[in-house]
């Protein structure tokens, strides 16, 4: 049994028909012998047990009989051996997938996708759908920072996006009336929270303002930072192509 230590095992040690039988099959497989068509009278074919016999008629060490299940005692011989050794150690589970962000706050999972041409709104929703999520809803102060956070992090590694397309990120505000107040979340959650810009949503034009962007940055036309869209949402029907936030719910 000495050979079982090499691998942190022990000799198999059997305390029941289930782990006869178990080992029995296996060991069949491993060796590849076929014994539907074997004689019972061929024993040669056997496993060494983990374990010793001492009596005074008979002594030596236990191996399993392949061709019918049954053990003998035996002092010497060649056969395989068998080995039995804790389950190794679990897979350590996350709770998100890797590349998304997950707060254990809000016990969400979130994503940045984008790319050097953006996606329209239909397209991020699609896109996220594909990953089994859905464009981000927020619902409040903190969720809306995680996503502009994630947004800015995109930022930083442009070169040539021009300052329109890189200022806004899609989330999952989709409009369902005129209103103001008229508004869904793709994922199906309540609608219990806003962060409007100054004088949003206005769905203005002839064709409406159907979805939502986050404003994570915004200038005037002097270069400068216009607080009054830094970090808020706006009500838009654009054919550009933005980046977006999907989310869903993390896995524990």
């Amino acid at each position: 049994m000495d050979y079982c230590w090499n691998f942190h095992q022990a000799g198999a040690s059997l305390h029941n028909a289930f782990d006869n039988m178990a080992l029995m099959d296996q060991a069949r497989k491993k060796i590849g012998v076929n014994f539907a068509y074997a004689s019972n009278q061929d024993n040669t074919a056997r496993v060494w047990l983990g374990g010793y016999w001492n009596a005074k008629a008979n002594s030596g060490y236990p191996v399993l009989r392949l061709s019918d299940g049954r053990w003998d005692i035996v002092e010497s011989g060649s056969y395989a051996t068998a080995c039995i050794g804790q389950d190794p150690k679990p897979q350590q589970v996350f709770p998100c997938d890797d590349e998304w962000l997950y707060s254990a706050k809000l016990k969400s999972c979130y994503k940045l996708i984008g790319n050097f041409s953006g996606f329209t709104w239909p397209e991020a929703h699609q896109r996220c759908l594909s990953l089994g999520a859905d464009l981000t809803s927020i619902h409040s102060d903190e969720e809306n920072r995680i996503v502009v956070e994630m947004a800015d992090t995109f930022l930083d590694i442009q070169d040539d996006f021009s300052k329109w397309t890189t200022a806004c990120t899609w989330i999952g505000g989709k409009r369902t009336g005129p209103g103001k107040t008229d508004f869904v979340w793709t994922d199906g959650t309540k609608w219990d929270y806003t962060k409007w810009a100054d004088n949003q949503p206005d769905n203005y034009g002839p064709q409406g303002q159907p979805w939502v962007q986050i404003y994570t940055t915004r200038h005037n036309e002097y270069g400068d930072v216009d607080s009054r869209y830094l970090n808020k949402w706006d009500d838009i029907y654009d054919k550009n192509g933005y980046n977006a936030v999907c989310k869903k719910a993390a896995k524990f």
